[in-house]
């Protein structure tokens, strides 16, 4: 049964505490990174008791394999795979000719080729569904897995071999079928397990057929297509193309369709990793389509987190304490918790406070560019509080938006108010002087604005910006 997040009804749960018997996505999770140089995983801790919480696996969490079938075929389409695919097919196109070299070539390719798909379903196992990049580790690293496989299908053959003369005809088709059905799960268990005597004891690979149920049967069926797709797609296209071609087609489908052989079978193992006992790690599940990445467990994200459940309880007058007790230190350098913080005391109507934070609110947004949500802060704030008065910088910035949008009269207001509210900061003249030029570029008013700059060489003759005031007024 599918679990859903307990604030976010809609979305599929990653995480339970034991603590609370809450199930929470990722989004509400807090990732603890405290612990990161001794512990490679991260923890991942309840938002309400802040204990670890458990993962709850990623079966609930991804489509089953049935609904992703186009996403299979897609999956070897990156250039590294292709360029590997292509590389073993021309080469086995090259070796192909008689004598114990070329065998020995043909099987290197074959065990290069087993090897990436093994890698592939290894990665696809754990979540990862990205094709793995081709490196040294790639190819080479763990390459006995290579040989268990070859040493698996040998001692098949040899067995069947040694039975058919001695059970029959019908016998020996029965022991065929079963095993050939089995084969998925012995390369499941080599894989798993590493250990070959597992993956050739029936009661093993019996048991882990008998767990993934008739998901089994549906993926052997497709593996089955998989595995004579380059057959028909060489019969079919054999009579209409030089044989060279051919040949080179017909490796390249057969490399193509056992990476996703493999990789069907990593998903596979990924989807009922908890029935048949396979550890998989939340490294691969922290965020989903419907939800964002877990966040880092610093002081914003964790206030972020706490006050986000506080307000989807109702709590918002504790969402507003909360953060003024974490922010009381360096104050809120955040623009989404100043935001936040801002909303919920306009929510609860705290005039006083409102207006106190809309200062700070202002130059975070003045800073992040943010000019609709900057025009709409100052005037709110204005209106609870005539006196309001942010940053000298916030005022330039806001009074020379104002003036780019066309509103003149306030644009020269607000200049107006930082000269009067700052006169001693360096930003003054240079609002002196911008108020000018909106009053004789915008308002057509030549004599108010050689009035403001006279004055204005008259108070600030020093200023870096004097040079400018003189050349412009030279030009009115």
């Amino acid at each position: 049964m599918k679990i859903f997040c307990h604030y976010h009804p809609t979305q599929s749960a990653h995480w339970t505490c034991d603590g609370c018997n809450l199930t929470i996505c990722s989004s509400c999770a807090i990732r603890d990174d405290s612990d990161k140089q001794l512990n490679e995983k991260n923890r991942f801790i309840c938002p309400q008791c802040k204990i670890e919480v458990q993962w709850l696996g990623a079966a609930h969490l991804i489509e089953p394999f049935w609904n992703r079938l186009p996403k299979f075929f897609s999956y070897p389409i990156s250039i590294q795979t292709l360029i590997l695919i292509t590389a073993l097919s021309l080469s086995s196109l090259i070796f192909t000719g008689p004598g114990l070299f070329n065998l020995l070539i043909g099987y290197l390719i074959w065990g290069l080729l087993i090897k990436y798909s093994y890698e592939a379903l290894k990665a696809t196992a754990q979540g990862n569904l990205k094709p793995p990049r081709i490196n040294a580790q790639t190819i080479s690293e763990d390459f006995h897995q290579v040989f268990k496989q070859l040493v698996l299908f040998f001692l098949i053959g040899f067995v069947f071999a040694w039975l058919s003369p001695r059970i029959g005809i019908f016998a020996s088709g029965v022991f065929l079928i079963v095993v050939v059905l089995s084969v998925p799960a012995m390369i499941i268990l080599l894989v798993t397990t590493n250990s070959l005597m597992h993956a050739l004891n029936p009661l093993i690979f019996a048991r882990l057929i008998i767990r993934i149920g008739w998901g089994y049967i549906l993926m052997f069926f497709f593996l089955a297509l998989l595995g004579g797709a380059p057959v028909y797609l060489s019969a079919f296209i054999g009579d209409f193309m030089p044989v060279g071609l051919h040949q080179f087609l017909f490796a390249f489908a057969q490399n193509f369709y056992t990476v996703i052989s493999y990789h069907l079978m990593g998903y596979v193992i990924l989807q009922y990793h908890q029935q048949i006992g396979y550890q998989v790690g939340p490294e691969y599940f922290e965020h989903d389509s419907q939800t964002d990445r877990a966040m880092p467990i610093d002081d914003d994200a964790r206030t972020l987190k706490e006050v986000k459940l506080l307000v989807q309880t109702g709590q918002l007058d504790k969402a507003i304490s909360f953060i003024k007790e974490a922010t009381k230190e360096n104050g809120i350098q955040n623009i989404i918790l100043s935001e936040r913080y801002y909303n919920l005391l306009k929510m609860r109507k705290c005039k006083l406070e409102l207006v106190a934070h809309g200062a700070t609110h202002l130059r975070l947004l003045v800073e992040h560019n943010q000019k609709a949500k900057a025009y709409k802060v100052y005037y709110q704030c204005q209106a609870l509080d005539p006196n309001f008065t942010p940053s000298p910088a916030a005022l330039f910035k806001l009074g020379g938006w104002l003036n780019e949008t066309g509103k003149v009269k306030e644009s020269i207001a607000v200049f107006n108010r930082l000269v009067k509210a700052y006169p001693q900061n360096k930003l003054a003249p240079k609002a002196y002087f911008r108020a000018a030029q909106v009053i004789n570029d915008r308002l057509m008013r030549p004599d108010r604005a050689k009035q403001i700059l006279t004055g204005l060489i008259q108070r600030y003759p020093d200023h870096e910006v004097i040079s400018q005031v003189k050349t412009y007024l030279g030009h009115i």
